[in-house]
């Protein structure tokens, strides 16, 4: 999986979680399969990440913020926000790839 594949994946995992009642109610009468996959296998991937990394996660792509909302918000620089993000987009890859969950 290359980081542009994983790129696209948070895309839909942020969409989702920008209105996660409604897509689940949307869901219940027209199930999305390729979108409930993908938010299941970064939600599997995420749980095992180091605490730091899930932070960055959760808080991006969850939560929906922005890489400098969200430096502002856990009190870091946005550098430190980017570096961590490209370090959570590794471990999702190595993951994915080498852990055997995809």
């Amino acid at each position: 999986m290359t980081l542009e594949e994983i790129r696209q994946d948070l895309k839909t995992v942020r969409l989702y979680y920008s209105d996660k009642a409604g897509y689940d109610a949307a869901f219940q009468i027209v199930p999305h399969k390729r979108t409930e996959e993908t938010v299941r296998l970064y939600t599997d991937a995420i749980g095992e990440a180091p605490l730091e990394l899930y932070k960055i996660y959760f808080t991006l792509y969850v939560d929906g913020y922005t890489q400098e909302n969200a430096a502002e918000t856990l009190g870091y620089c946005v550098e430190y926000i980017r570096q961590k993000n490209k370090q959570l987009m590794v471990y999702l890859q190595e993951r994915l790839q080498g852990g055997g969950i995809r």
